[in-house]
Formats: C-alpha cells, structure tokens, sequence
C-alpha cells in the first residue's frame, strides 16, 4: 500500500549533467530503494514541449518519482545514511536548493490498471486560494480529476497533498497539492494548454498554479529490482561508482530535518 509519493526536482551545475545523469540514474536511485520504506522510483527529463510558458526561474531539469510505503522511515534512512557510503553523493548536483517532499494521495483513477505506464508525466502544481483548501479538493476530486483522467493519451491521474509528517527536510514546498498524471502519448500535454476548467477556477490560486510536462528518462526501478539486479545493471552501478570515484559531497547534512 502506497502512503506517499516523494516528488524530486533536480537540477546540475553547469557542465556537469552528464555526471548527475549517471550519478543518480545508477547509484542513487539504487541506493535510496536499498532503504527501508520505498517502493519503486522513476526519472523524467523536462521536456522540449511545455503547456505554459516557464519563467527563466524555473532552471529544475529532471523529475523523480518515489513510492513511499512509509514516509517517516523513509526520511530517517536518508538521515542516518546520507553523505556515507551508504549514499554517497555527487559533487555535480545543485544543491543550493533542495526539493524533495513526500506528498499524500487524496484521489487517484487508472484508465488500464493491466497495462504498464510506458511514456511521461504532466506535473500540475498547485495553492489553494485564501481560505479555499476544503473547497479546492472537492472541486478538483468531484470535477476536475474524472474529466482531466479522460483527455487523450493520458494513463492515470492523481491529487496529492503536502503536510509536514514524514518529510525528509525542514523547508515547506511552494505547493501544497501536485496533480500527477501519467501519461503514454507523446503530445498528451497538449490537453493541458489553456484548459478553462483549470484557469476559471475560483478556488485555485492562479497566480501560482505551474503545469510542466516530463519525458521518460528511465523505466520504473523497483525494491525487488535493486536487490536482486541483472548482470548489466550491476555492472552499470559498479561503473558508475567507479567514475564518481571520490568526487562526493562531504557537507550539508544539515539541510535534512533530522540532522
């Protein structure tokens, strides 16, 4: 049973997106489903083809997607192992600022539960208006959700919502709810360009409200998967290790809750 999802932005310093390519796609990944309380993990790279237009700030380059069967135990496996070899991490990732936030279902549909999600993610983030939480959810779970689930190409859909238990850092997100939808047609994110279901909506904090679209990076990577790897992945993670060699981070546990 899923509790969460762990929503990670991430992004590189220049020149150096190919190391936290490598870095997180065969090591970290790993290590972190290696922890007690995930489930499975997935990477997306922002792709070319937005819905909205983006301001210049929003410099984040790739999506994770963590299931998270216990949220708190999750957040104190990063706590007590992160910057070891446990999980040693790379010099290239920015760090400046840390996204990483468990947020909690409210409502989720699958059109095809027996088929495998094969394509990318439309990430909807949202506020609430002043004094409008109760309302945005009823709205978006009794509305919104059953007829956005149905746009073209679109696989699954669901509402989250952030509250502080189980996180992993001390900071607040910018958004308190993510619409997650999985999609498996390549122009699927064009249902999102000026929806008026979405802009008209009274409750919705439409000064903040940001939709992006994400392409698949790679597959779905389970617990499962991890601990018993083929040959080609244990190789992969043995090379990547050995090109990151000692080039890791040796400070800023600080920024994690716990520390």
């Amino acid at each position: 049973m899923i509790e969460a999802v762990l929503v990670v932005l991430t992004k590189a310093h220049p020149g150096r997106e190919a190391d936290l390519d490598d870095w997180y796609t065969h090591i970290h990944v790993r290590d972190a489903l290696r922890f007690r309380g995930s489930v499975t993990a997935q990477r997306f790279c922002r792709s070319k083809d937005q819905p909205m237009d983006l301001p210049d700030s929003f410099d984040w380059q790739c999506l994770a997607l963590y299931d998270v069967f216990d949220a708190k135990r999750f957040s104190r496996e990063h706590w007590e192992n992160a910057l070891t070899s446990r999980m040693m991490v790379t010099t290239a990732i920015d760090d400046s600022v840390l996204e990483d936030y468990h947020y909690y279902p409210l409502a989720f549909r699958d059109n095809d539960p027996e088929v495998t999600h094969s394509g990318g993610v439309v990430l909807e983030q949202l506020n609430a208006a002043p004094g409008q939480d109760q309302a945005l959810r009823a709205w978006y779970i009794d509305q919104y959700l059953p007829g956005a689930v149905k746009r073209p190409g679109v696989k699954s859909a669901g509402l989250l919502m952030y509250c502080t238990f189980g996180q992993m850092i001390p900071t607040t997100p910018s958004y308190r709810y993510v619409g997650i939808y999985k999609v498996d047609d390549a122009n699927a994110w064009q249902g999102w360009r000026g929806i008026p279901e979405l802009a008209s909506a009274p409750c919705v904090d439409q000064s903040t409200a940001r939709i992006t679209h994400w392409d698949r990076l790679t597959g779905k990577l389970s617990k499962d998967d991890v601990q018993n790897p083929t040959s080609e992945a244990l190789a992969a993670e043995e090379r990547a290790r050995a090109r990151m060699g000692t080039d890791v981070l040796t400070g800023g546990i600080e920024k994690l809750g716990a520390a």
